[in-house]
């Protein structure tokens, strides 16, 4: 019987587990206990004081008792409508991925192949023009999505930037029944199991089941699980971290922008932004703070389960982190065992595996597609051979526009089109059922569906209002 469960790591990842758990296992007598590890939070990697979150993180929140507006207080949140992708298609280039829906079929014809059909007709046209986030963004306005699926705002998504170490406090302070240790995790015996932990005073602690919450150091889950390194498909490996003050009120997005040797990832606080400088050591020597993407082998092993950095580490192009703690913590209580080395282990490590590797291909594909010639790190990029799954798409996808998607994919096929399509990787042809459709008509459908999301986001409020 799993009764006593052990977190270990009491930032964003240990507070989020705790608040879930309490709040899953309500009335079943289990008991729930923390330990902190010493040193700043990398519970979602090292990749500065700011962490953005994917569309539908407030359904978190809202489940576990917190309230949004209140949290976006203190936390100096900001919302995002989606990322802003500069110089990876090219130097001087820049990109929207816009959260939510972009443009709208025609019949069975998907938007982006009536989009290759206008442009075969030799006119330009922009996927993110016809995404009301990304026009929103642009124009620093901001609105909750509507649940009328008749209101162009419906097609709206948006997530949360928030600062890392208050929302941590906000998430313990909400996991009234935690038993918090005072003292922070000195060394553990493990023989194939976790058998106990020891605090810094001393204080011995046994548990049924042990969440490792610790980052990427991983003190239980390394000596159960080795790593299995993803740095030869994401090379960058050193991070510099920065807190920056800012002025004004904070852009309604994220920015990745792409540098010679690396690219620097910009989380827009009120008051400030959460900068990360990210590089490759095997091109430059910009010093700072080692890391590697990767995984660990087993993210369950026997009565240990490893969430956050310590299970797996993606670099963070887009913003994965929490949404996998999220999803690790949602399928620990769907599997939840009597017995820790039950065969619930398998399941939720075969779902979780997917999880991280889909969003591994991802960001895999901002380097493979990538645009900018005679810088070495992106040469090699370019011309390294990528995961079978993700090649096929990327064949895929050149021939005719399809995009075949996987299980456990995180990003949808709308954000795999944005992707593609506005790093260059344009298909041969396009769906013949586009042919099927008038010029005229065509011309009629971009233009008026252009200008109902304008006069849309010229409704909505703008972003400082939304903050307050």
């Amino acid at each position: 019987m799993v009764r006593d469960i052990v977190i270990v790591g009491g930032g964003v990842a240990g507070w989020m587990s705790a608040l879930a758990l309490l709040r899953g296992l309500d009335g079943s007598g289990r008991n729930i206990a923390l330990v902190d590890v010493a040193g700043p939070d990398a519970s979602i990697g090292p990749f500065g004081p700011a962490e953005s979150t994917l569309p539908g993180f407030a359904r978190f929140l809202i489940d576990h008792g917190l309230d949004e507006a209140a949290m976006m207080r203190a936390a100096r949140g900001s919302f995002t409508l989606g990322a802003a992708i500069a110089g990876w298609a090219g130097e001087g280039v820049t990109w929207f991925l816009p959260y939510g829906e972009t443009g709208a079929p025609m019949g069975p014809v998907a938007f982006h192949q009536l989009a290759a059909r206008y442009r075969a007709t030799g006119q330009p046209l922009r996927l993110a023009d016809f995404s009301l986030a990304a026009i929103a963004a642009q124009a620093d306005r901001f609105a909750r999505p509507s649940n009328d699926p008749r209101s162009p705002l419906s097609t709206l998504d948006y997530g949360l930037n928030l600062d890392k170490a208050s929302f941590a406090r906000l998430l313990q302070s909400a996991a009234k029944g935690v038993t918090h240790h005072a003292a922070p995790f000195r060394s553990a015996k493990i023989s194939d199991r976790v058998e106990s932990i020891t605090l810094e005073n001393g204080a011995e602690i046994t548990g049924d089941l042990f969440l490792d919450c610790s980052g990427a150091q991983a003190v239980l889950a390394s000596a159960l699980s080795p790593f299995e390194s993803w740095k030869h498909w994401l090379p960058c490996d050193r991070v510099i971290e920065s807190a920056n003050p800012a002025e004004g009120v904070p852009p309604s997005y994220t920015v990745a922008a792409a540098h010679a040797s690396g690219w620097r990832r910009t989380v827009p606080l009120v008051g400030g932004q959460g900068d990360a400088i990210l590089s490759s050591s095997a091109h430059a020597d910009l010093g700072g703070v080692a890391f590697e993407s990767g995984r660990r082998a087993s993210f369950w092993t026997a009565n240990c389960i490893a969430l956050g950095a310590a299970a797996s580490l993606v670099d963070p192009v887009h913003p994965v982190g929490l949404h996998l703690v999220r999803s690790g913590l949602r399928r620990l209580l769907m599997l939840f065992p009597n017995a820790a080395a039950g065969p619930e282990a398998a399941e939720y490590n075969r779902i979780l595996h997917g999880e991280a590797e889909r969003a591994r291909d991802f960001v895999i594909a901002h380097y493979k597609t990538n645009g900018r010639f005679g810088e070495p790190l992106w040469d090699a990029a370019r011309a390294m051979a990528v995961p079978e799954q993700l090649q096929y798409k990327l064949d895929l996808f050149a021939s005719r526009g399809r995009v075949p998607m996987y299980d456990e994919e995180i990003f949808d096929r709308p954000d795999w089109v944005s992707l593609l399509d506005e790093q260059g990787l344009r298909p041969r042809r396009y769906d013949a059922l586009a042919d099927t459709i008038p010029e005229p008509a065509l011309t009629q459908h971009f233009a008026r569906l252009r200008q109902i999301l304008i006069e849309t986001a010229k409704t909505m409020p703008s972003h400082a209002e939304a903050l307050r």
